[in-house]
């Protein structure tokens, strides 16, 4: 297994010239799994078709590269809402046939994970967790990864409409992204299936595990998930890797990873080329009270939701740091991190540092 990163841009939504210039490259057969994700421009509401504009586009691109099989073989994760200073972007993973691996030291690997449908009835509860878990499960083992070596999974999750609920829209999207987030912390062993059944929902408003994002949406009636990790003998020269934020502002925490990474800053802090940093994600939840370090916000007071201010916010605190606008960020985090936190994952290039 080699996973090749690819990132783009577009000037229009369904624009995936970028995408089939990449299929182009590669004969269809020695493509393994195809993983596209991006960041649309649309609303971020229930009625935001931007992921299924994309989402098509995409697999048009990918039908007329490799046909019916190779589509068969792609996830598309599309998350919508690119408020602030975020731009609309795209990139794909490619996991290709062969190793090529020069190194016995560990390198990026990942596979990919569709469950069957969620029951209309359970979506966002205990059940839904569990699914997700045996998809994580199942995408481990076709990558060889161990919970231990896993450093992101990425799971979305259907949600239930509007009304259909005594949720409210945020309330179901919520529930919907938590669950996904408490199933992959299950499979990763961060939490027990005990934990998962203590009191209701209440109880699990109050776990969280550290190595998944989860998004909702209403264009799936399932969960796509994608598990990505480091283990020796995989090929390729990328590694993924995360940390928790303690809240929005926590620039120090991606700092400190991107340092590791081997990123450098001149003195007046700009980020120095090249950058080992090539793929970067953002999570973010909202903070208790609408309170940030002692000061009262309005991210639960406003015309706009909190998902839209996160989103805002993120764009211009990480872009101010890496100097860059094309990063994966996404608001909510629920069972992702501990209330107020979040998460930031990156997609580098090995041995930089």
């Amino acid at each position: 297994m080699r996973v090749e990163l690819h990132v783009f841009t577009w000037r229009r939504l369904a624009d995936f010239g970028a995408l089939a210039a990449v299929l182009r490259a590669h004969p269809a057969e020695s493509i393994r799994e195809l993983v596209v994700l991006g960041k649309t421009e649309g609303p971020a509401t229930l009625n935001d078709f931007s992921r299924e504009v994309a989402t098509g586009a995409a697999q048009a691109a990918v039908l007329a590269a490799g046909g019916p099989a190779l589509l068969a073989r792609t996830t598309c994760l599309f998350s919508t809402g690119c408020e602030g200073l975020a731009s609309p972007f795209g990139m794909a993973l490619v996991v290709l046939e062969e190793s090529n691996a020069t190194t016995t030291a560990p390198r990026l690997a990942l596979a990919t994970a569709r469950t069957a449908e969620v029951p209309y009835a359970g979506r966002g509860g205990a059940a839904h967790a569990r699914h997700v878990a045996a998809g994580v499960r199942a995408a481990m083992a076709r990558a060889g990864l161990t919970a231990a070596q896993v450093g992101l999974v990425l799971v979305k999750s259907p949600v239930l409409p509007a009304g259909a609920a005594e949720d409210s829209r945020a309330g179901s999207t919520g529930a919907a992204r938590a669950a996904g987030a408490l199933g992959a912390a299950l499979a990763l062993g961060e939490i027990t299936d005990a934990a998962l059944d203590a009191a209701g929902p209440l109880a699990r408003a109050a776990l969280h595990g550290s190595r998944a994002m989860a998004f909702s949406g209403t264009e799936l009636d399932h969960d796509e998930i994608v598990v990505l990790g480091n283990r020796p003998g995989a090929g390729g020269n990328l590694t993924i890797h995360a940390t928790g934020l303690a809240d929005a502002l926590d620039v120090g925490a991606m700092r400190r990873l991107a340092a590791r990474l081997g990123a450098r800053w001149n003195e007046d802090g700009v980020m120095q080329d090249p950058s080992p940093l090539r793929a970067m994600f953002l999570k973010l939840g909202t903070p208790p009270g609408g309170m940030l370090r002692g000061r009262r916000t309005t991210i639960l007071g406003s015309e706009l939701t909190p998902d839209k201010h996160l989103r805002a916010a993120a764009s211009g605190v990480a872009g101010a740091l890496f100097g860059a606008a094309d990063i994966f960020v996404s608001g909510g985090a629920e069972g992702q991190a501990p209330a107020g936190g979040g998460l930031f994952a990156t997609i580098a290039e090995a041995g930089a540092a």
